[in-house]
């Protein structure tokens, strides 16, 4: 039996649903408004709740509820099926979203078929068994999901921007699943060369080509009884894309140059960072392999839309970082974790742990670490990018003279010069008011800067949050990106050493902001 709120005004959804909870022994309470709801979640015990989509910042509310005390799931019902605002829900932490014509049952099934589930049932896997850190609503949701599926043997298609921890959650689902005594065997798609594709994934018999002098086994065979993990399945060849969906519908193929078939049982996982469905109408991608492999989809957020996950995570690597070194923990100060927060990560959690590293590099003597010893490409990102009327006044600034010690002197000079304002014309730049000295610096004028960073702009004139956070992210990439490119003369693979992107990334975000055609 589980307690059940719903928090809406719609008294025809409330009578559904009391019908058919009483069959069930269910209890179900109502409220009227989020903020009631978010209490009642405090005071009482509660496994599940209804919200209505049309309630006042219903899907904001979302992470609210799941992190009270009762961490209820919590199921969004709507008027009229919205597939963006439905995305929304789950990634704020929804266990589901449905009409309302359809929900009472759905509901109703739900809890028949997952008797335990909810913030006071039995204990499930922990993230951090698996190496994935954060308590975020959006981040334990999708663990939920593969938690609770588990037992399925089914196709899983992990999407998510690049260091998002899409391959430490393909882990997880092989350690979870029945196969977890077979093999995880790992394929890089991104870096195999498309001409040894075919061969490195099916084998080939000896004399197959060139340079065959003896037959190997294929990654397919070799995931036999265990669970094959396609990373950046976007990147696998139109010429082999038929061939592999032949595989996952028959688990047999025939190796390069082999005259009978072989067959394979395995579990597919696949990994992108890219819009395949984008991919499909482009023509790049295959939409019947795009079915096959997405049997299920889990959506992993991006750090910047984790909240607290990200000091989280930086308190977890500062620890791990003392035990290996068998140093001392060092401590974060409140603009420190500011800062942290208010990056935009474009690199997700992959670029946090290349800050967290490199600013233990440069910090010297002491046991805090202040917002001077993270690198300059973190101040970089906090300088204004847009020339939007909308910003207003911009925040005076402490200016520090440290750098990106972590990198090459080359590439700190020019993060130095990106944060200055020396690259495209567009990235405001921000006159300093003089070197730190070490110290930590006035949070609380800082805050007050910050808060009189729109004063003086028309409402009419404000985007929404996100608008205005995408712009000033893909202001700072391509103000980031020209120097760089310049910097290097063209030299992508320096281009790629100095900035950490991988060379698939770096072209695409060249391409992107055509800075090279």
């Amino acid at each position: 039996m589980a307690n059940v709120l719903l928090i809406g005004h719609q008294p025809d959804l409330y009578m559904h649903l009391s019908r058919l909870f009483a069959d069930g022994g269910h209890s179900l309470d109502v409220v009227s408004s989020l903020e009631d709801g978010i209490r009642h979640c405090r005071a009482s015990s509660c496994q599940l709740v209804v919200l209505e989509e049309g309630m006042d910042n219903a899907l904001e509310g979302i992470p609210r509820l799941r992190s009270t005390q009762a961490a209820p799931q919590v199921v969004v019902v709507a008027e009229r099926y919205n597939p963006e605002r439905g995305k929304a829900a789950l990634l704020s932490g929804a266990l589901n979203y449905m009409p309302k014509g359809k929900a009472p049952r759905a509901i109703t099934t739900l809890l028949e078929r997952l008797p335990s589930f909810g913030g006071n049932g039995a204990e499930g896997p922990d993230l951090r068994d698996f190496g994935i850190f954060g308590s975020s609503a959006a981040l334990r949701a999708q663990f939920e999901t593969i938690a609770r599926s588990s037992n399925a043997d089914v196709n899983v298609l992990l999407q998510g921007e690049t260091g998002t921890g899409k391959e430490l959650f393909a882990r997880a689902i092989h350690r979870m699943s029945q196969r977890r005594g077979g093999p995880l065997i790992t394929v890089d798609c991104a870096s195999l060369p498309e001409h040894l594709v075919e061969s490195l994934l099916f084998g080939y018999s000896q004399g197959a080509f060139t340079g065959a002098a003896k037959s190997r086994v294929g990654l397919i065979r070799q995931a036999d009884g265990g669970t094959l993990f396609l990373d950046e399945v976007s990147e696998l060849p139109m010429s082999l894309q038929k061939k592999f969906l032949r595989v996952l519908q028959e688990r047999r193929y025939r190796p390069v140059g082999g005259g009978s078939e072989e067959s394979s049982d395995f579990r597919l996982v696949a990994a992108t960072n890219k819009d395949l469905q984008e991919m499909v109408r482009e023509g790049t991608f295959r939409d019947d392999l795009l079915y096959r492999i997405s049997t299920m989809r889990v959506l992993l957020p991006p750090l910047r839309e984790r909240g607290l996950d990200t000091i989280e995570i930086a308190e977890h690597l500062l620890q791990s970082r003392a035990e290996s070194n068998g140093g001392k923990v060092w401590q974060m100060s409140a603009e420190f974790r500011a800062r942290l927060l208010a990056h935009p990560w474009p690199g997700n959690v992959r670029e946090l742990v290349n800050v967290i590293d490199c600013t233990l590099a440069v910090a010297g003597d002491g046991d805090m670490l202040f917002a001077e010893h993270l690198p300059a490409t973190i101040h970089a990102g906090m300088l204004p990018q847009s020339s939007r009327p909308w910003q207003g006044r911009t925040p005076a600034r402490r200016s520090t003279d440290v750098t990106h010690h972590g990198m090459h002197d080359r590439a700190g000079k020019m993060a130095h010069g990106v944060a200055n304002g020396a690259a495209p014309s567009h990235a405001s730049h921000n006159p300093s008011q003089g070197p730190s000295h070490g110290r930590p610096h006035d949070t609380a004028d800082e805050a007050a800067a910050y808060a009189t960073h729109a004063g003086g702009a028309h409402p009419d004139a404000l985007p929404s949050f996100r608008e205005a956070r995408r712009e000033a992210l893909e202001a700072f990439e391509h103000a980031y990106l020209a120097t760089l490119y310049e910097a290097v003369g063209g030299d992508i693979r320096q281009a790629c050493s100095l900035s950490n992107l991988s060379r698939a990334r770096l072209y695409e975000l060249l391409r992107k902001h055509a800075i090279m055609e």
